[in-house]
């Protein structure tokens, strides 16, 4: 969510171009178009867009194809937003429409951390504020102030950083994480993901039901009361839904694989449990939410399972898990994530939160999702353009 957010931000001022119209002259941008990234030795991930080149994509395929006012409100809704916003720290800084953003990851022997690269000019070089610093192409933010040592770990690996040309397609996208390469394809009723040909090792994960996804994790700079969620390296989750019972008390409907890289640091995640949730009845094998009872079963020395039902989820000892080497996947019926049984009244009080109608209506105008061939692909039913169902979604995120 962080992550949407922090996009956002830049894409918005694109955004408010387009809804004064002074993105015209830019509407015939090539499909394919050059510019300058910091490339960082230390970086475990990186993702660059062009934001006026997927604005373009938007504006045409909405305006030529979808005509969605939907869509049409949400962005003028998401630059609104952002001009109410005065930020003083930015006042000389002039973004550079034609540059690239980019999302980074960099790795840190005591704890990762991320920010955001905005080009543009008129900034001074160097700390601008706790969360901003600039360079002579633009400035990073970061979300979080950085703490002393990643501060100077930073400004180290500047030192060794380069910009570099990169050629950006509209609707095909080429990252890397941790390495391996990733190609993100944005079509018109669909998006999809290749993932790198089996070149992480082997792991064990659930067997997909229900909605599925299995996923490396890599959480850093949460607060100190989540820190205990940075422990985890993987998870494999099923997730068939919830309900309300009698007491009108939420019951989740679930099975998850958590793998850690050793047995301590399972021990620390399940400690940092305890500690963030002191009010939750925590026991052996159990952890108990208000009526709600959720098995915890550890497997092996690097995996925790737990479940809402051990009786339909664990049979004779076991989970039903197989190994794989791909690092993700994703499948199954996305209209379990907002379904709720016995809501009756909370049903209606749910739909006036803009992000669980955002995410309702996006899982209901699905199609399918699935993962074959090294490729997870969501597709949206034939009458949804995917770029402009994705942008209302993203629209509830940044507008709570």
């Amino acid at each position: 969510m962080k992550l949407l957010k922090e996009l956002v931000w830049s894409l918005s001022v694109v955004l408010i171009l387009y809804t004064s119209y002074a993105l015209a002259p830019f509407l015939a941008l090539p499909q394919t178009k050059t510019a300058q990234v910091p490339v960082f030795q230390d970086q475990a991930f990186c993702f660059s867009v062009l934001p006026l080149q997927v604005v373009q994509s938007w504006i045409l395929e909405q305006q030529l194809e979808s005509k969605d006012v939907a869509v049409q409100e949400a962005l003028k809704q998401m630059a609104m937003n952002f001009k109410t916003e005065r930020n003083n720290t930015l006042a000389d800084f002039h973004f550079d429409v034609h540059g690239a953003v980019a999302y980074y990851l960099i790795e840190h022997a005591k704890k990762s951390f991320s920010c955001l690269y905005i080009p543009g000019t008129g900034q001074n070089e160097g700390w601008l504020s706790a969360q901003y610093y600039g360079i002579q192409s633009g400035i990073f933010y970061f979300a979080e102030p950085l703490q002393a040592k990643q501060r100077i770990f930073f400004e180290q690996s500047l030192q060794r950083m380069q910009l570099t040309s990169k050629t950006y397609q509209a609707r095909k996208h080429h990252f890397e994480l941790q390495g391996q390469p990733y190609t993100l394809l944005w079509e018109e009723h669909a998006f999809s993901l290749i993932l790198p040909k089996n070149q992480n090792k082997p792991i064990r994960k659930l067997i997909p039901n229900g909605f599925h996804l299995s996923a490396p994790i890599t959480l850093s700079n949460l607060q100190p009361a989540l820190q205990f969620l940075e422990k985890v390296e993987a998870c494999s989750f099923n997730y068939y839904g919830a309900q309300l019972n009698a007491k009108q008390e939420l019951s989740l409907d679930f099975e998850v694989l958590l793998t850690f890289d050793n047995d301590a640091k399972r021990s620390d995640f399940l400690a940092g449990c305890k500690s963030a949730l002191p009010d939750w009845d925590w026991a052996g094998n159990f952890v108990r939410v208000n009526h709600a009872v959720y098995a915890l079963k550890k497997e092996g020395k690097q995996q925790l399972f737990i479940c809402s039902n051990p009786k339909k989820y664990i049979h004779n000892g076991n989970i039903a898990c197989q190994v794989s080497n791909s690092p993700l996947t994703c499948s199954g019926n996305p209209t379990l994530l907002t379904k709720l049984d016995n809501a009756g009244w909370a049903a209606a009080i749910l739909e006036l939160f803009p992000i669980y109608r955002g995410i309702s209506d996006f899982s209901a105008r699905t199609k399918s999702v699935s993962t074959a061939n090294n490729t997870i692909r969501w597709e949206l039913q034939k009458d949804y353009f995917a770029a402009g169902e994705f942008l209302k979604l993203l629209s509830t995120t940044t507008t709570q």
